[in-house]
């Protein structure tokens, strides 16, 4: 009943015409360039929009709320008959890691982005519900998959997903967390307390789709040593054993996300939009400020602090992984809202950040400061 409520307050388009898809592709490059400075996508800059050789397939549905004229929201839906997975997306979504995926039909949900001023609102909730009726309803759809940022993981877990061991999808910008979604798991969307609850059970259980049995995808979601860790009682230990101050040890753990990556990935790209701050608990990452090198920073060390306080949150400089490493993120939005709600905390964070930071500092100072005169830069303290 409540989210029905939602969509008579928000209600969700498909895109049908061209005039609609055209809007939807703008509104993308409004969101994607204009805000984040984001390169994902296929950007046409003259037509100033984003549209992806996908958007035009038989199996994709566009969504969108408010008008042509002034879109609020979007989101793409894809969907592929059991056995007819592009290669490309196989791979992207490592789907070969999920058991007997050939045998069930695949849905992608895709380019979810909301006007700034309505984000936090009912508009998600509203095309999520509308999204959901169509993949489950219309595609008949068993098995659902996406990639997004790692700081909207807990954000996609209310709409059923969770990770799964996928290998880190790398993008212009950073990396993206693979997710999965067991359609029918009408279990863990109680237990994520998800508002598309009462959308599931429309279309699974007694007297309707099947439900599929789970232990196959269980071990999926249970995973040792994921890519992404979402699990306090797995984070603690990691920061523990890199000698994280024990103070503010339960509150990372509780709060923040923990992500292995191998060498060379991208984590943070210069001019993007992003505030979050990562800690370096082991490994080796390098900084560049346009194509040079100015410094590495090692287990210990923090970066992103600098886009956290800056009023534009825009990244100043690239950072790279050297080495096989595994740091801690902090969402920006994550560390404003505990220091609302817990105001201790968040000060014994932001008090080790800005420790660590100093420190970093005083040790690199020297050697910045000829490297970046070499380079014709200034020198630079903090990195983000």
């Amino acid at each position: 009943m409540f989210t029905s409520w939602l969509t008579k307050f928000e209600p969700v388009h498909i895109a049908r015409t061209l005039q609609e898809r055209e809007a939807i592709y703008r509104f993308r490059y409004q969101v994607y360039y204009e805000e984040f400075g984001r390169e994902l996508g296929d950007p046409d800059h003259q037509r100033r929009w984003v549209m992806d050789p996908e958007d035009e397939t038989p199996f994709t549905t566009l969504l969108y709320t408010g008008t042509p004229d002034a879109v609020t929201g979007t989101m793409r839906l894809r969907h592929w008959p059991a056995g007819q997975v592009p290669e490309h997306d196989v791979h992207e979504l490592s789907l070969k890691r999920v058991p007997g995926f050939e045998a069930r039909v695949v849905a992608e949900i895709g380019r979810l982005m909301i006007r700034p001023t309505l984000r936090g609102q009912l508009l998600l909730a509203a095309m999520a519900r509308f999204g959901y009726g169509v993949i489950c309803g219309e595609y008949g759809a068993e098995l659902a998959f996406c990639y997004c940022s790692p700081g909207l993981v807990h954000y996609y877990r209310k709409l059923g997903f969770r990770p799964f061991g996928g290998a880190l999808v790398r993008a212009p910008d950073g990396i993206m967390v693979p997710l999965m979604n067991v359609l029918s798991d009408l279990p863990f969307y109680r237990r994520e307390k998800s508002p598309l609850t009462a959308v599931i059970k429309q279309h699974f259980g007694r007297g309707k789709r099947p439900t599929l049995p789970l232990d196959p995808y269980l071990p999926l979601f249970e995973e040792a040593n994921p890519p992404v860790e979402l699990r306090a009682e797995r984070i603690a230990p990691a920061l523990q054993a890199a000698k994280v101050d024990a103070a503010i040890v339960e509150t990372l753990a509780r709060k923040g996300i923990l992500i292995r990556v191998e060498p060379e990935v991208l984590m943070t790209r210069e001019g993007f939009g992003e505030e979050e701050i990562y800690l370096i608990l082991d490994g080796s990452f390098d900084v560049l400020v346009g194509d040079r090198r100015i410094r590495t920073m090692e287990a210990g060390e923090v970066f992103g602090e600098l886009a956290f306080f800056l009023p534009d949150h825009r990244r100043t400089a690239t950072v790279r992984a050297r080495t096989r490493g595994t740091v801690l993120m902090l969402r920006g939005r994550t560390l404003r809202k505990l220091m609302e709600k817990e105001p201790k905390a968040a000060a014994r964070v932001l008090l080790e950040v800005g420790i660590r930071t100093a420190q970093r500092a005083v040790k690199s100072a020297p050697v910045v400061s000829r490297e970046s005169a070499a380079a014709g830069f200034p020198r630079i303290a903090a990195v983000g």
